[in-house]
């Protein structure tokens, strides 16, 4: 009769999820989970063929986590902004995640961008957008969000709650009055100044 594994494929998982929040992604190894678990590395090869299954795990895992964090943001309105305000309070609460998720050299943006875009609709209809202009609006206020919250990685104390909502409102609001006005906002190339000696 077999012996009954110590650890379930649950337990790895979640071993793996701590070192990433601890420790970053980087240092998930088999050995790492090993040592986390108090036990060699071979036990976790029973239950899963080899590590990037395990990774799969635990990327999924990650996913979760950032879901749950953004639950029921679309019953806000804006709910762009309150997508904005989590996206910044989940880059400070779990830096590592946040980084794995959407920084890192296996980062996937479409998962938080899915959710973004959910927010769109209650603004396209709130707002009387046509299509196009909500378009235009995510195009501008996504990389505000996605940038105000990986400053927020290393740098949390850069940005409040107050501050972030001031910033997204700022930008929300005159790209608003853009779009509400009909005109159309000039690229303006930066050129060299020749100064007169």
């Amino acid at each position: 009769m077999p012996r009954k594994a110590r650890f379930s494929r649950e337990d790895i998982i979640a071993a793996g999820l701590r070192i990433v929040k601890e420790r970053g992604y980087e240092a998930v190894s088999a050995r790492a989970l090993g040592k986390e678990l108090g036990t060699s590395s071979s036990p976790m090869f029973t239950m899963f063929k080899d590590m990037n299954e395990i990774q799969e795990g635990i990327w999924a895992a990650a996913e979760r986590l950032f879901y749950e964090h953004m639950e029921g943001v679309t019953e806000y309105f804006p709910a762009f902004k309150e997508f904005g305000l989590r996206l910044v309070s989940f880059a400070k609460e779990e830096p590592n995640l946040f980084q794995m998720l959407f920084m890192g050299k296996d980062q996937r943006p479409e998962i938080a961008e899915k959710i973004a875009r959910q927010c769109l609709d209650p603004v396209e209809h709130g707002y009387g957008l046509t299509k196009a202009q909500a378009g235009l609006l995510f195009r501008q206020m996504w990389p505000v969000a996605c940038g105000i919250a990986a400053i927020c990685v290393r740098h949390p104390e850069d940005f409040t709650e107050e501050s972030t909502g001031e910033t997204l409102s700022y930008h929300f609001t005159g790209i608003m009055s853009v779009l509400k006005s009909g005109r159309e906002v000039e690229n303006i190339k930066p050129q060299k100044v020749v100064r007169k000696p």
